[in-house]
């Protein structure tokens, strides 16, 4: 008998597992397939996630002396007090010169440029992701689901291959593939889906949004509906059909999303931007309906591109650029350089494994982030508790609860009266008579929708630093804008039921958000 006719146990496991393998791959390719993202899609989000960036700015801007300096609503000493588990973590707290953070925001929008742009691609993104961050962090109290969202889709997208076509890096490297297919695609096309069934599981706890309910509550809150949703409103049977389909493309997202692909996965992967773009114009809801559409463009697969393709002017794709009209910008990334370098002198191993080291480690980090974006999404929407040692706040950003599990029934707005040493009390925000009736349109009560979220972290600070911060920062502005010194500081909460049958059935209810002396007002 001869001994090499033998086969061990586990020769038969092994060889049984290579024919499961084998006979697996149909079934492989077209897991693949769904998981494979089109490179001009991972552009398509690129240049949609560096633009947001810019508008989020924009809108930021013209508030960032109230929210971000210390002649502001929320000092430093403010910031510090409250949301402690931000403190050292912003370097937007450095200074509180309206200077300083003005300079951040143009580094800011700098890089969200060179982004958009494809320019260090993976690099700049880093420091768009630290900057906002930083952003973030020095004042938490008027951030909403969008920001967090925003947050959230920068960080796992920058584990792809954005920079892959349509950037100056694409040009610089003379070369591109047309699909990736990666963990980190995985989890990019993962990370909308999450939302979406998590929203549409939280929403099911409700009693009104699978009921048909929901939507025509959410509309009448007058705090949060905007342009044509105050149109909607007048039109029940309308605003039914919308919810349930709104509930059908949040609960069905893996169905209509991830599992077909081709022109299927393009009409509905465009029904969803559409959906979010609309709510863009009903809900001041802030950049969340951007950076939920955003999300959904890595969906878009080859045939829609090949498509659009076909209608761009043969003169338009005449004029784009190539790497010839990059000037300074064509020479290699340093990087490159270095790697040819290492090979013409003859250290062909040692360019390699950092390629190879390389390479490895974007798979490790796409399978990690993967891996974090459904076990803290699992343990949101279960309830269980994930361990000690990775229960964080700062890593814990899978929580999806926009207007569920019920949207309110309720809305309010804010009246600051300021009594003037000239005996006068005005509305400190307009400078008008004080008016505490309910106002034709309670959206244009506040701003912005900042100012909205910020006056929520007022009340629920009942005294504390931040309501103090805004009592102190409205003395200052009433005596600077009025010439009259501000001797007394009054915030009137004023609580409306949303009128979801069309009338209001009672009048707002008054609460005393702040009462305080303006002579104990902190000094700039």
């Amino acid at each position: 008998m001869v001994s090499g006719s033998l086969t061990t146990p586990v020769a038969r496991v092994f060889d049984a597992c290579t024919q499961l393998w084998l006979r697996a791959e149909p079934v492989r390719d077209r897991v693949r397939a769904r998981f494979t993202v089109d490179a001009r899609s991972l552009a398509a989000i690129r240049i949609a996630l560096g633009l947001i960036l810019i508008v989020d700015l924009v809108h930021r801007f013209g508030s960032i002396e109230m929210f971000y300096t210390d002649n502001g609503a929320y000092p430093f000493a403010a910031y510090e007090l409250t949301y402690t588990q931000y403190n050292g973590l912003s370097v937007h707290a450095l200074s509180g010169d309206l200077w300083f953070q003005q300079l951040l925001f143009v580094v800011a929008a700098l890089f969200a440029v060179a982004f958009v742009l494809g320019y260090r691609t993976r690099l700049v993104g880093v420091v768009s992701l630290v900057l906002l961050f930083s952003l973030h962090a020095r004042n938490p109290a008027v951030l909403n689901g969008g920001d967090r969202l925003l947050r959230v889709l920068l960080f796992v997208a920058l584990v792809t291959p954005l920079g892959e076509r349509w950037s100056i890096d694409a040009l610089r490297r003379g070369s591109a593939r047309r699909t990736v297919a990666s963990f980190g695609t995985a989890a990019l096309l993962v990370q909308p889906l999450v939302v979406f069934t998590a929203n549409a599981i939280e929403k099911h706890g409700g009693d009104t949004w699978y009921a048909g309910e929901a939507l025509g509550i959410a509309l009448a809150n007058d705090v949060m509906t905007v342009y044509l949703g105050n149109v909607l409103v007048d039109y029940p049977p309308v605003l039914t059909a919308l919810n349930y389909a709104w509930v059908t493309l949040l609960a069905g997202s893996v169905v209509f999303l991830l599992l077909p692909v081709g022109r299927v996965r393009a009409v509905t992967a465009l029904a969803y931007i559409v959906a979010f773009l609309g709510m863009l114009t009903a809900m001041a809801v802030g950049m969340f309906p951007l950076a939920l559409a955003a999300s959904v463009l890595p969906f878009l697969p080859a045939v829609f591109w090949d498509t659009l393709t076909r209608y761009v002017p043969d003169r338009w794709a005449a004029r784009l650029p190539d790497a010839a009209t990059l000037g300074p910008l064509r020479k290699q990334p340093v990087e490159h350089r270095l790697l040819d370098r290492l090979r013409n002198e003859g250290y062909e191993e040692v360019s390699s494994y950092a390629v190879a080291y390389g390479r490895s480690l974007v798979t490790v980090v796409g399978f990690l982030v993967l891996v974090w974006i459904l076990v803290f999404a699992g343990s949101n929407v279960s309830g269980y508790d994930v361990p000690d040692e990775i229960d964080h706040s700062h890593v814990d950003q899978q929580s999806w609860g926009l207007y569920a599990p019920d949207p309110s029934t309720t809305y309010s707005w804010y009246v600051p009266q300021v009594d003037l040493a000239n005996g006068s009390s005005i509305d400190a925000r307009t400078g008008g008579e004080v008016d505490l009736d309910r106002p034709p349109d309670a959206s244009a009560e506040y701003d912005t929708f900042r100012h909205r979220k910020f006056m929520q972290a007022v009340r629920d600070s009942d005294g504390g630093s931040i309501s103090q911060g805004y009592a102190d920062w409205m003395c200052r502005q009433a005596s600077q804008n009025y010439d009259v010194d501000a001797e007394h500081i009054r915030v009137y909460r004023l609580i409306q039921s949303s009128p979801v049958d069309g009338a209001f059935e009672d009048e707002p209810r008054r609460q005393m958000a702040i009462r305080t002396d303006c002579a104990d007002a902190a000094p700039e």
